[in-house]
């Protein structure tokens, strides 16, 4: 399994942020995937993660995350929203960009689980159209679709995002002028990837030529970018020094008002501070 270095010790530090509709968000964000048993590397290592992430290790993961200086989270599911209650009612602040689903098939779906996420205590500063959903409209011939389901979230007042692991998508709608206040994007194409390529839905591709037209996409798109799956998905992460190198390179190559999200594990190291502590290192040139 790939692994990364002890803790950093100058872990309290600061992060810098960018500055979206008046949220300040760090420039490095936690997502939701380790703590779902998410992977995408292997079933024995979704399995490992999923079966250590209780109740006490995932709250002491949102504790270390605001300890070392990352204020906000991209997180979807009930699981996480629970997670978020309890982590606030202990005293915690992080703010959190939603995912929503729900949509592809019914009305009723998206209207039902956005009334939940608006109901949620915290609630959240964003709200993201979910990736999978995003690229399956694209894909399917239905992109109309995903157009008018953004134009709803547009009522609830938040930052409204549009995720997708297809470099296209984010030309083809920045280019029609699509209202987002950020994108979502993923540094490789993943299960689109495979589909495109004519391999089955569940095959993934990890290739860094799909990651290097992502990045240069990014860099000329002028909304701002939550750019994910920089590591790779533990692809990335073999070495300490495969870790600063992927870091460097996605924010060499995205913009000022970018930020990266990435899933941090800690059961075997600190993974939190180090990347935090990284992160500090390679913004302060």
């Amino acid at each position: 399994m790939p692994h990364r270095s002890p803790t950093v010790s100058d872990a309290n530090c600061r992060l810098p942020t960018v500055t979206w509709g008046g949220h300040h968000i760090s420039r490095l964000v936690i997502g939701h995937n380790p703590f779902k048993g998410h992977s995408h590397f292997s079933e024995e290592l979704d399995a490992e993660m999923k079966a250590w992430h209780d109740r006490e290790h995932s709250l002491a993961t949102l504790r270390r995350a605001e300890e070392c200086g990352v204020n906000t989270a991209q997180f979807g599911a009930e699981i996480m929203h629970a997670l978020l209650r309890e982590h606030k009612r202990q005293g915690g602040t992080i703010q959190w960009i939603a995912t929503l689903y729900s949509g592809v098939h019914t009305d009723a779906d998206f209207d039902d689980e956005l009334r939940g996420l608006l109901a949620m205590d915290p609630r959240p500063i964003g709200i993201q159209h979910y990736g999978g959903s995003t690229d399956t409209f694209y894909l399917d011939g239905r992109f109309d679709l995903a157009r008018e389901r953004v134009k709803r979230l547009r009522d609830t007042g938040l930052l409204i995002g549009l995720c997708t692991h297809l470099p296209e998508v984010v030309e083809e709608t920045a280019a029609e002028g699509w209202d987002l206040d950020f994108y979502q994007t993923s540094f490789y194409t993943c299960y689109s990837g495979a589909m495109k390529r004519g391999l089955g839905p569940t095959e993934k591709i990890f290739d860094d030529a799909d990651r290097d037209r992502m990045a240069r996409v990014v860099g000329q798109v002028d909304t701002p970018c939550l750019a994910f799956k920089v590591l790779g998905a533990s692809r990335k992460c073999g070495s300490d020094d495969e870790v600063r190198a992927a870091l460097r390179f996605a924010f060499d190559h995205i913009k000022p008002t970018d930020a990266v999200c990435v899933g941090m594990w800690q059961k075997h190291t600190d993974q939190v501070a180090q990347d935090a502590a990284l992160v500090r290192q390679i913004l302060a040139g």
